[in-house]
Order: C-alpha cells, then sequence, then structure tokens
C-alpha cells in the first residue's frame, strides 16, 4: 500500500491524495484504540459500582477471595483469601481487584 502511494507520487499525482489517505489511516488507528479503551474503563466501572460485602473477587495477583470489609474513603477491600475455619484477611486497593467472580 506504502508502495503504491510513493509511486503515485512520485509519477507526479497529487499529494493530497496521499496525505488524505494517510490522515484516514491515522483516524482508524485512533478510533480502534480509544473506542475499545472507553468501554473497558467503563465496564469496570460498573464492576467496582456493584461490588458489596460477601463477593468473591480476584486480585490481579491471583489471590480468588470473599469481600468482608469495604473502606470506601480509602478505596480498600478486607478480602478473606483463606477459609470459614482459618481467615487470612488481605486489604487490597480497589485498582488490584480484577474480576468479580
Amino acid at each position: 500500500m506504502i508502495n503504491l502511494l510513493l509511486q503515485t507520487a512520485a509519477a507526479g499525482g497529487s499529494t493530497w491524495w496521499m496525505i488524505g489517505v494517510l490522515g484516514i489511516f491515522f483516524v482508524l488507528m485512533i478510533v480502534m484504540t480509544i473506542i475499545p479503551q472507553r468501554k473497558q474503563k467503563k465496564k469496570m466501572a460498573e464492576m467496582f459500582n456493584s461490588l458489596s460485602v460477601g463477593d468473591k473477587v480476584m486480585t490481579i495477583g491471583g489471590f480468588v477471595g470473599v469481600i468482608t470489609e469495604i473502606d470506601a474513603p480509602n478505596d480498600k477491600y478486607i478480602i478473606n483469601v483463606g477459609n470459614e475455619e482459618n481467615p487470612v484477611n488481605v486489604t487490597v486497593i480497589k485498582n488490584a481487584i480484577r474480576a468479580k467472580m
């Protein structure tokens, strides 16, 4: 594609056509990267808003546990990664939660 553009420009073709095609590719590249990022960010915000005590979550480190306490002002969650007989409470920040299970 680029070779064709260079040949057209070298043969005396319009450079505006080449700039237009490159502009279209640039716009498409931006659209193809920004739209999926916005969708993912919206999905994560919805997940964080729906978290409550008792929900099972997975952290980015691979810990799977149940939320036992939410510290909303500090954006921290205390999760139990052990079992009910031997609880192991871990404090994680909000952004460390990967998924709600």
